[in-house]
């Protein structure tokens, strides 16, 4: 018998270590394959309008009405699919809307991969430029300005604060708006504590959940 373990334990102490080595050598989570979560504020000025958790991965995007641990959510698994909004107080959910799934981020990238070339043609322009590198809750980050009419001195304009450290993921935008003063109304969406490796379940409503009839206003 003593014999016998003698002859298994080695296979099986290999059989733990190799399975504790593979855990340790795959790679950490990406933005781009495993997707993120994060804090958004949202700023007009120096005026904090709105605060609210945010996680993304592929086209599924999950947004908190704030950042209470019970506060309903909204979920949508792909770009055309339905929208949902959940209460976990009520461990209910019902229908809602894109404009709620994205409210304070319509204008906002949230996938990683910001392409600026890409962002260009979107807004039918041509003349855009990098404006510098800065570094932005931890991040370092290159900053990449668009005007609204290229063509004009005084044009609203728009940053987008990319990092490539995180999978090209934005984590600021500046939104700059001429004033006759000569100063410039600023406002501004930013994304901090990013924590990448989220799991498809966190886009789908809980298991228990009831459906509501009455979908959200």
């Amino acid at each position: 018998m003593r014999r016998r373990l003698s002859l298994v334990l080695p296979f099986v102490a290999a059989a733990v270590l190799t399975a504790a080595c593979g855990k340790l050598l795959s790679p950490p989570p990406r933005p781009r394959t495993d997707g993120y979560e994060g804090i958004v504020t949202v700023r007009a000025g120096g005026t904090e309008l709105a605060r609210f958790s945010v996680a993304v991965r592929g086209e599924a995007v999950r947004r908190s009405t704030s950042e209470a641990e019970d506060a309903p959510y909204f979920i949508r698994e792909t770009t055309g699919g339905e929208v949902l909004e959940v209460n976990p107080s009520t461990k209910s959910y019902r229908a809602g809307t894109p404009a709620a799934l994205l409210a304070h981020l319509d204008a906002f990238p949230l996938g990683p991969d910001f392409n600026h070339a890409a962002e260009a043609k979107r807004r039918g322009i041509r003349d855009y430029y990098r404006e510098s590198d800065a570094v932005f809750a931890g991040n370092a980050c290159n900053i990449w300005r668009y005007a609204d009419r290229p063509e004009e001195v005084s044009s609203p304009s728009t940053t987008y604060w990319m990092t490539p450290a995180l999978d090209g993921v934005v984590v600021r935008m500046e939104r700059a708006v001429p004033k006759a003063d000569g100063t410039e109304a600023k406002t501004y969406v930013e994304l901090t504590q990013v924590r990448a490796g989220i799991e498809p379940e966190y886009f789908r409503v809980p298991a228990g959940f009831r459906r509501e009839s009455v979908p959200a206003p």
